[in-house]
């Protein structure tokens, strides 16, 4: 049967109509669909490389000098600079520059300073070890390296690298347990659901022979918001198709508890991830009297 159609269209549940504006096809484990299903239409997606630096070596300069003369007190104390230069006053001008020329500076060598903390984390993070699933193996690589479609192995007390469908875990009844602190700032241990068609693949052979597609929305900056839906295809029989909810997603930042491991597949990656989306909409703070 094919679900093309259908995509971008509408998704519909026991409760009710939800409207996809947009969706992605994710091919779990970078498998084709089986002949006579759906067509096979690559898609490209971000890597899994995290960015919080504001600055680079070469838009240093220029970025820094525009925030910092969008401030209203810099701008007013540059225009009279400029007019003192300009036209023959009483006072020097070097009595309103020099002390504009040494705050500038002085903040721009804190900002850098900063920003290179920045990069610092980003470095650190971007090299984190991750557990992959490939040909029926766990193959360890950096954070970065990991792409839409990836099996991804967690094991307890780890971060999740990544956006990711629970496709199984230790637990027979396919449920994990995950802490939110550091997105919500909530402690308290959260229950997550692997779909049931999925919960029997329990070793790293089983969850790499798993031949499936996940169709959900493009990436969202809320978090407690995921429409979706898996297709498992089995033999030549009609593919099964289930929903996916937000019970069903593991949240980058997020970390897994009282769960021994879990395998997922990465959805979102990099700044996609719901948690890059929400700190990527903040603007720079402003008073109220600069705004």
């Amino acid at each position: 049967m094919d679900f093309t159609p259908l995509r971008n269209i509408i998704s519909r549940y026991c409760m009710g109509e939800e409207i996809w504006l947009d969706s992605r096809t994710v091919y779990i484990g970078h498998k084709e669909p089986p002949p006579g299903a759906e067509a096979y239409i690559p898609q490209r997606y971000p890597d899994n490389r995290i960015v919080s630096s504001k600055y680079t070596s070469w838009n240093f300069i220029p970025k820094n000098l525009f925030e910092q003369f969008r401030r209203i007190a810099n701008f007013y104390f540059l225009a009279i600079f400029l007019v003192q230069l300009i036209i023959d006053t009483p006072t020097s001008p070097v009595t309103s520059g020099l002390p504009l020329f040494f705050v500038i500076t002085v903040t721009a060598i804190k900002q850098g300073y900063e920003d290179w903390l920045r990069h610092k984390a980003d470095c650190s993070i971007n090299e984190c070890p991750v557990d992959v699933v490939q040909q029926g193996k766990v193959v360890r690589t950096q954070s970065h390296k990991l792409r839409v479609g990836d099996i991804v192995m967690v094991r307890e007390d780890e971060t999740f690298p990544c956006d990711l469908i629970l496709l199984s875990s230790s637990r027979h009844d396919g449920t994990c347990y995950v802490t939110t602190a550091s997105l919500d700032g909530e402690s308290s241990h959260k229950t997550y659901y692997a779909v049931q068609d999925t919960v029997a693949f329990r070793t790293e052979r089983e969850v790499d022979s798993l031949h499936a597609t996940i169709e959900c929305e493009q990436p969202q900056p809320d978090l407690y918001k995921f429409v979706g839906r898996i297709n498992i295809y089995k033999d030549r029989e009609e593919p099964l198709a289930r929903p996916l909810g937000a019970e069903n997603l593991l949240l980058r930042g997020a970390t897994l508890k009282n769960t021994q491991h879990i395998y997922a597949v990465a959805v979102y990656t990099g700044m996609e991830t719901k948690m890059a989306l929400n700190y990527q909409s903040k603007s720079q703070k402003r008073s109220a009297v600069e705004k």
